[in-house]
């Protein structure tokens, strides 16, 4: 770190939190879906809650939420692999995160009183480091089971989903699934 660079810790429902600091530009990176982790049902005020922190830009990264199905083994098996990180985070008693769409996310700029200036989606490729990432949140999740004989077997899901997802020929070249998008937004200075 740089003499002038901080990490700031806190909740966005602190609002003492950043008081009086504002930033040229704002990068909120996967950052909407990953409130519902910190701070539940906070999504829909956290624009306003960081308008007056932004001085000129704020850049919103996310991940367009999931389909419930998919059309190719690898898009199933990326979403086999979503349902059973989420299952066994409920079951270790801890909340998931959850994404919130572009449009969503451009409609609460708006009405932060941001305007829009870009918007774009960008596919997605899922390769072995997600698959092996993905799983191992649910292994470490597993301690946290209440049933250790339910945790034992998702064990072995977990174990059994990781060698199929492996396998598929295309995760080599990367399975292509899913959208991530950018919104670049302004303040209205």
């Amino acid at each position: 770190m740089r003499p002038n660079d901080a990490v700031l810790c806190g909740n966005w429902q602190d609002p003492m939190l950043l008081q009086g600091t504002k930033f040229d530009t704002v990068i909120c990176d996967y950052l909407i879906g990953a409130i519902a982790g910190f701070a539940p049902y906070f999504q829909t005020e956290f624009f306003h809650r960081i308008q007056p922190h932004v001085g000129k830009r704020i850049y919103v990264v996310g991940l367009e939420p999931y389909p419930q199905s998919a059309d190719t083994p690898g898009g199933q098996h990326i979403l086999e692999i979503a349902r059973l990180r989420d299952a066994c985070i409920l079951l270790a008693g801890h909340r998931c995160y959850r994404e919130y769409p572009m449009n969503w996310c451009i409609k609460e700029l708006e009405r932060a009183g941001f305007i829009v200036d870009a918007a774009e989606h960008m596919g997605i490729r899922y390769g072995p480091r997600f698959i092996n990432g993905q799983l191992d949140v649910c292994m470490r999740k597993l301690p946290h089971f209440n049933n250790r004989a339910l945790a034992e077997q998702m064990s072995k899901a977990i174990a059994e989903l990781r060698q199929r997802a492996l396998a598929l020929k295309e995760t080599s070249r990367g399975i292509q699934f899913g959208q991530d998008y950018v919104i670049a937004a302004r303040t209205k200075d």
